[in-house]
């Protein structure tokens, strides 16, 4: 199942007289496009608990430098481990563990920083630059002309509610014994706003994908549609997600 498109699309159901601050909401539940649903559950303030009608879960540890997260499939079995590091507050280093056959593989990738604003990306030998501006990703680029590789996004001005939350959205895919970098997946996660334009440079090649949202009340995405456009041939009407629910923070105290 492709994770990076099962984002943003929401129903929230905000009851007589809303407080119009997407900053005292949380995701409740994210129905995909694949018609699964995906329930966070809470503790102490920060996402515990993840489970979906698909039967994967995931669990969520907290260290004073770290967050540890667990994936299961619906047998119960372990099958892939994140881990999250953090430098003065700021998340440094990706740590993917994952079994493939009877062997488990391990990837990362690490995170620099200019200032507060991102600046760097090292995947493997790769070192992608990284352009902010808002506090969103514009620009993720490496090496020039023809066997250079660039991503360049656009924003909406509504606040991102997946900005610093890791789930099934993974920065690194893998496929076999490797991963693939999930460029949407690591915009999504450093940048403020929704995404609505992600455009790919790869080997001369363009690809962009146009993203379109409804809003409840013009403050929480609750649903998300796309169009595809590679070499000028355009595939339109498409769905990502078509659900997300929400609740108040203060309805169990202090969220992430």
């Amino acid at each position: 199942m492709t994770r990076v498109l099962l984002f943003f699309c929401a129903a929230a159901i905000l009851s007589c007289g809303p407080d119009l601050n997407p900053q005292k909401y949380v995701i409740k539940s994210i129905l995909s496009s694949s018609y699964e649903e995906y329930s966070f559950q809470y503790k102490d303030g920060r996402i515990h608990r993840l489970v979906g009608t698909d039967s994967i879960s995931l669990e969520y540890g907290y260290y004073t430098d770290s967050t540890s997260i667990k994936q299961f499939n619906k047998a119960g079995k372990l099958i892939q481990r994140f881990q999250l590091v953090f430098t003065g507050g700021k998340l440094t280093k990706y740590k993917i563990r994952w079994q493939f056959g009877q062997l488990w593989y391990k990837d990362s990738i690490t995170f620099g920083y200019s200032g507060s604003s991102l600046s760097q990306i090292n995947y493997k030998s790769n070192v992608f630059q990284v352009v902010t501006l808002n506090g969103n990703l514009t620009t993720v680029k490496r090496g020039t002309g023809l066997l250079g590789v660039s991503y360049t996004n656009e924003f909406d001005r509504t606040t991102n509610p997946f900005e610093g939350v890791y789930w099934l959205d993974q920065f690194l895919l893998p496929s076999g014994f490797t991963t693939t970098i999930q460029p949407t997946s690591i915009t999504r996660y450093f940048s403020r706003n929704n995404l609505t334009s992600f455009a790919s440079v790869i080997l001369g090649s363009t690809q962009i994908s146009r993203f379109s949202y409804i809003y409840i009340h013009g403050i929480l995405p609750k649903a998300i549609n796309y169009e595809l456009e590679t070499n000028k041939t355009k595939i339109s009407d498409l769905v990502l997600v078509f659900d997300i629910q929400y609740m108040p923070k203060d309805s169990f105290g202090n969220a992430p």
